[in-house]
């Protein structure tokens, strides 16, 4: 996959995640009409709910702006005089400047002799106005256009039906707990389309059943890089419940995860402040060894991001390697020693690449044993520095 198609791809999966989940294969695939199919396109819109059409045009908006194409909006009043003559005319003025025009109002403003004239002036339509013309309609203008305008209605690129979100209860989304999340962009832009759908009813669902699934939205939230909304669930919705019901344990978690999302924003200092104040003395009065080597080893992440190397190699070394050797933690073991590799690699000194080159063939061959993502991460360093696990020494 280009860049390109990359950038678009993910674009259209983080707007997606904003709508309700019956609306995302229609949505998705009116976006992929619009973004890859002909210069002029006639879309009709099937949607009552005048809330829901503007989420759906702001949302579509993004990404054709994210692809550089051009959109414009034209209202059309029901007591606009203006004729079909004059409606082609301002989609032509329109076309010139912009790739898509959005046509609300249409289904008030199109009395049936209109649309009989719309049917004749087609392909002037077509040929003055070269854009993607998306028609949004009620249901009942829809099923009534392949008689006033059947000759239109054969041109047309597409229909997409948003019908409005059902009266009924929502049913609560499964949990999902698997070790190693392996679902594609598009199942995870669809679970957080079925979990915020969820979260979102009146009332909430309880606090046993509504914290699982608010941190899996946070964490895919984090997967798509849209940090802001991963900060503002575990800020507002997670550390607030955990304080109140006076579990320390799960609100020093939830501090851990800030300070990843801050840290991964670059707030370099913040994410360290929080570990240090407010995770791990909780984890040291807790006697919770693993989550202290968690976290020192976190606290080692941020030092070697700001470029104090030795301080976080004498954390890896001394606070989290020995700690997770001791408890048989074969993951935690070997991303340390990567991690310790790296710092080497970073500071360069006599020595330090035999050693990066043993640490990270000891983890290349955990990694492999145990059949995870990091494996192509391990192997690809070893690759752009030029060292060989079946060599003693790094390759010259």
């Amino acid at each position: 996959m280009t860049d390109d198609a990359h950038r678009f791809h993910l674009d259209r999966h983080r707007a997606a995640t904003e709508l309700a989940p019956e609306h995302i294969p229609d949505f998705q695939r009116l976006l992929k009409d619009l973004c890859y199919g002909s210069r002029f396109q006639l879309l009709i819109l099937d949607c009552r709910d005048e809330r829901l059409r503007e989420l759906l045009i702001a949302r579509i908006d993004e990404v054709l702006e994210g692809r550089r194409l051009r959109p414009a909006r034209l209202r059309l009043a029901p007591d606009d005089p203006a004729d079909v003559p004059a409606l082609e005319a301002v989609l032509a003025t329109l076309a010139a400047d912009h790739d898509a025009i959005h046509i609300t109002g249409a289904d008030a403003w199109l009395t049936d002799p209109r649309w009989r004239a719309l049917n004749i002036r087609r392909e002037a339509i077509a040929e003055r106005a070269p854009a993607r013309l998306l028609l949004w309609l009620t249901p009942e203008q829809v099923s009534r256009l392949p008689d006033l305008a059947p000759d239109l209605w054969a041109w047309r690129s597409g229909v997409f039906a948003f019908e409005a979100a059902p009266d009924e209860p929502r049913p609560a989304p499964e949990r999902f707990d698997a070790a190693i999340d392996n679902r594609s962009l598009a199942q995870r832009s669809r679970r957080i389309a079925e979990l915020r759908a969820y979260l979102a009813e009146d009332p909430p669902p309880p606090d046993d059943l509504r914290l699982p699934l608010l941190d899996e939205l946070a964490t895919l939230y984090e997967d798509l890089g849209e940090w802001d909304k991963a900060l503002r669930i575990r800020r507002e919705e997670e550390l607030p419940v955990y304080e109140r019901l006076g579990d320390v344990r799960s609100a020093a978690i939830t501090q851990g995860q800030i300070a990843d999302v801050l840290q991964a924003r670059g707030e370099l200092d913040a994410a360290l402040r929080i570990r240090r104040e407010e995770a791990l003395p909780v984890f040291e009065r807790l006697g919770d060894v693993r989550e202290v080597a968690i976290t020192q080893g976190k606290i080692a992440d941020v030092l070697q991001a700001r470029g104090e190397l030795d301080a976080a190699l004498r954390i890896r070394r001394e606070e989290a390697l020995p700690v997770f050797e001791r408890l048989g933690d074969v993951h935690s073991l070997l991303i340390t020693r990567a991690n310790i590799a790296l710092a080497l690699l970073q500071r360069a000194a006599d020595g330090d690449r035999v050693e990066a080159n043993t640490l990270l063939c000891e983890a290349l061959a955990d990694a492999r044993r145990l059949r995870i993502p990091e494996t192509e991460t391990i192997e690809r360093m070893l690759a752009e520095q030029g060292m060989d696990c079946d060599a003693t020494a790094p390759m010259r």
